[in-house]
């Protein structure tokens, strides 16, 4: 990727050389002839209105509402927003796959005990498991109310919270919170 990145910028930077140096060999031809330009220069031009050329245009490019840094200051706190927007909405559908996966997992891991308490080692060990897991999917869904009682959540919400579904709880663990 870092390479790529260099690559994209030397050919940019080969590019605004070129076109500088176009520009100078033309400026001298103008009439009234334009400032000679320095690449050094034309990089550290962080305004609109520092840049000279621009002021000799025909165009009138410092008149432009794009021109204007309040403006283009704007527009990116828009386009923010916008991108915020569409951010939240993600989140709401991943809120509601791992409120999903929550319960499935919860499901899978009842079923799965009680497909083998005919074999009670395993049954043991499964409920080990089944254990940990639903403390740690309790504090997944302690998180989930959290953020399903935000006051700008908009997704889907459970039908009814759900308590925490463990009875054993290790007395040093922070379950359920």
């Amino acid at each position: 990727m870092r390479k790529h990145i260099m690559h994209a910028l030397s050919r940019h930077c080969i590019a605004i050389r070129n076109a500088i140096d176009h520009y100078n060999a033309l400026a001298p031809l103008q009439t009234p002839p334009r400032p000679h330009l320095v690449y050094s220069e034309v990089v550290e031009y962080c305004n609109f209105s520092e840049f000279e050329i621009l002021k000799h245009s025909d165009h009138n490019l410092l008149l432009k509402d794009w021109s204007v840094l309040h403006n283009r200051q704007v527009a990116n706190k828009y386009f923010k927003l916008e991108r915020a927007k569409e951010e939240v909405q993600r989140c709401n559908v991943e809120v509601a796959r791992l409120q999903a996966w929550v319960d499935a997992d919860d499901t899978e891991m009842s079923g799965a005990v009680a497909a083998h308490e005919h074999d009670p080692p395993f049954a043991a060990h499964l409920k080990v498991l089944q254990v940990w897991r639903r403390q740690a999917n309790d504090r997944i869904c302690t998180r989930l109310q959290q953020i399903y009682r935000l006051p700008g959540y908009s997704g889907p919400r459970p039908s009814a919270p759900a308590p925490p579904t463990h009875a054993q709880c290790v007395p040093d663990s922070d379950c359920g919170s």
